[in-house]
């Protein structure tokens, strides 16, 4: 599924992550029976971390909004987060919505869709780091 990402994982923008554990990944399935496959199978083949110089923070796993922000608000019911990048914009799945990726904007704390799965926001992340 990822193999076009390959390239990238020896001194690109893929270097600095770390591949899932057998055990984290069961445990995530476990937590989250519809967690989209397209996510598991990036943390297990490729891995979780920094993306990037600075550009993306890949989690190890899924985060709810409330250990992110302090004062999380049921605006960001459904949501659980995958990802940050480093300047205070999250990314992650909104689990009512079809588990569709949103970016949460830090400011008004409002999701907003940016993608339909997962490979299609991390090859256009990839992209625009390019």
């Amino acid at each position: 599924m990822y193999d076009d990402l390959q390239p990238h994982t020896t001194g690109g923008l893929l270097a600095s992550l770390t591949r899932s554990h057998v055990d984290s990944l069961a445990e995530l399935s476990k937590s989250y029976p519809q967690v989209p496959s397209d996510y598991v199978s990036f943390l297990q083949t490729l891995g979780w971390g920094e993306i990037g110089s600075s550009a993306f923070m890949l989690y190890e796993g899924l985060l709810a909004p409330g250990q992110i922000y302090a004062d999380e608000d049921d605006s960001l019911a459904g949501i659980v987060l995958f990802g940050d990048d480093l300047q205070g914009y999250c990314c992650g799945f909104d689990t009512l919505k079809g588990w569709e990726v949103v970016e949460i904007d830090p400011v008004s704390r409002t999701a907003h869709a940016v993608a339909d799965s997962f490979s299609s926001f991390i090859r256009d992340l990839l992209d625009d780091l390019a």
